[in-house]
C-alpha cells in the first residue's frame, strides 16, 4: 500500500478515536480503558512465550498497560463512597504484579493480572450495557471475586 494512503488511514483512525472518545461517557471510558490494558497484556504474553521472545515488546506493552492503570487510579473520585477505595487497591495489586512480571521477564503475573481485568471489565460492561452506576455491593457479592492480598 502506498504511503500516502497509510498515512491517511491512520490520521482517520486518529481522529475516529478522538471522537470516540469525546463523545463517550465515563462508563464507556472505562470500558476502553480495561479493552487496553488486556490488548496490551495480550501482546506482551505473546512477545514473552514466541520462538523467539522480545523482551523490548514484553516490556513496551506490560509499560503501557501500568500507565492506563496509572490514569484509571488518578481518576477516581474519592467522594463516590467505597468503590474508588477498592478499585485503587486492586490498581496497586495490579501495578504491583506487572512491576514483579516486568523485572522477572516473566508471563505469570501478566497471566493473573489479564484474569483479574476480565473479571473486572465484564463488571464495567455490564454496568455500563445497563446504564447503570456500577454497585459497590453487586460487585463484592455477584462475581467479582478477586483476591489480591497476594
Amino acid at each position: 500500500m502506498p504511503t500516502n494512503i497509510v498515512n491517511d488511514l491512520n490520521a482517520l483512525s486518529d481522529q475516529y478515536r478522538q471522537v470516540r472518545v469525546e463523545t463517550s461517557t465515563t462508563l464507556d471510558l472505562v470500558v476502553m480503558a480495561y479493552s487496553g490494558i488486556l490488548s496490551n497484556l495480550n501482546d506482551a504474553l505473546e512477545a514473552i512465550q514466541a520462538d523467539s521472545p522480545s523482551y523490548d515488546i514484553f516490556n513496551d506493552k506490560v509499560s503501557n498497560a501500568q500507565q492506563i492503570v496509572d490514569a484509571l487510579d488518578d481518576g477516581l473520585d474519592d467522594s463516590q463512597g467505597e468503590l474508588p477505595d477498592l478499585l485503587s487497591s486492586l490498581y496497586y495489586f495490579i501495578r504491583k504484579k506487572l512491576i514483579e512480571s516486568n523485572m522477572q521477564k516473566s508471563p505469570d503475573g501478566v497471566k493473573e493480572v489479564i484474569s483479574i481485568v476480565e473479571q473486572v471489565l465484564s463488571f464495567w460492561q455490564e454496568s455500563a450495557n445497563n446504564e447503570a452506576e456500577p454497585d459497590v455491593d453487586v460487585a463484592k457479592n455477584e462475581g467479582l471475586k478477586i483476591d489480591i492480598s497476594g
